[in-house]
């Protein structure tokens, strides 16, 4: 890996690192509660996607950001990132000064924390249209199943004891090529007028790239053997994450999707992780918002709400960002 010297404004003195972070990242991040997206495995899918990576840390804080390298914009993806818990305004700088040295036009930041609000004005930041959700559903699992079990919704309770009885079986598999179980669903699902998901290649990209470390895997429910709905779980340190799903109009039909996301639950809990987060929910979304459906869903397995930081955006090149934003207000 290739290091770039920076000055912070506190006296201190980081470099900036290109290429996947070192064996010790990883401990570090999850010791301050870092998010997946922050490890050295979601490093290595960027890598993979073609994106150049960047990592740096210091005293209780830590980034890693992809450089996206078209020829407009050009800026740094920090996702949920910094992580810290301590002098986030030395992260914001540090990443700002790599994002110098690199020639981006701004680094786009998602702190993990929502008290990111000082440190982001005094770097200049201007919020933007949330990549990453700014708020989770959390649940705690170190409880015991039976008490996990009480905290869901009847709804959700009936459609995972009417599981058997409609013949749905649940697997779960580690296997890359499995993915094109999750893909061919999500074409079906598009077919029918749902959501039509991320590309294949990044599917197949992130299978290949995180299942044989046991980063992630599938959970497929199956009736007849033939597949009805689909999840894609990602695990790092305590928590396992619902990343990405898929039903199509059976596995809606049957009430598939329940069952499964429970599957992912007692075996998250089974295998010691202490949370499971459901990655993004929408708490303020009214009746009829593309978010009010799965966030009504996730928040009946019980749990708890959690906001981060937002999505911002720290202008490097004035003009050529006032440029971007500009023409973003006019696509819309």
């Amino acid at each position: 890996m290739r290091a770039t010297t920076h000055v912070l404004a506190s006296g201190g003195v980081v470099a900036a690192r290109t290429g996947v972070a070192d064996d010790e990242w990883d401990a570090a991040l999850q010791a301050i509660d870092g998010h997946f997206l922050q490890s050295t495995a979601w490093q290595r899918v960027q890598r993979a996607l073609g994106y150049p990576v960047l990592t740096e840390r210091g005293d209780g804080w830590m980034w890693a950001a992809s450089v996206r390298t078209g020829v407009f914009p050009r800026y740094m993806y920090t996702p949920y990132g910094p992580a810290a818990t301590e002098h986030l305004d030395d992260a914001l700088r540090s990443a700002a000064a790599a994002g110098r040295t690199h020639r981006v036009d701004f680094v786009r930041v998602e702190p993990a924390s929502a008290r990111a609000r000082f440190a982001l004005d005094h770097m200049h930041a201007r919020p933007t249209d949330d990549i990453q959700p700014r708020w989770t559903w959390l649940l705690d699992l170190d409880v015991a199943e039976g008490q996990l079990r009480a905290g869901l919704s009847a709804g959700h309770r009936g459609s995972i004891n009417a599981a058997p009885r409609k013949g749905i079986e649940i697997r779960v598999t580690r296997q890359p090529g499995d993915m094109d179980v999750f893909i061919a669903l999500q074409r079906r699902a598009a077919s029918q007028g749902a959501f039509s998901g991320r590309p294949a290649e990044y599917h197949r990209t992130a299978a290949r790239v995180l299942m044989p470390t046991g980063a992630a895997c599938l959970y497929v429910a199956e009736v007849n053997g033939r597949p009805i709905a689909a999840a894609v779980a990602f695990d790092f340190g305590r928590t396992r994450y619902y990343a990405h799903a898929v039903s199509d109009r059976e596995g809606r039909r049957l009430s598939a999707a329940a069952p499964l996301v429970w599957s992912m639950i007692v075996d998250a809990r089974s295998a010691g992780k202490q949370s499971f987060d459901f990655w993004g929910v929408r708490p303020d979304a009214p009746p009829g918002h593309p978010w009010s459906g799965f966030t009504q869903f996730k928040m009946a397995f019980g749990g708890r709400l959690v906001e981060r930081g937002g999505t911002w955006d720290v202008p490097l090149r004035a003009l050529r960002y006032s440029l971007y934003a500009r023409l973003r207000r006019i696509r819309r």
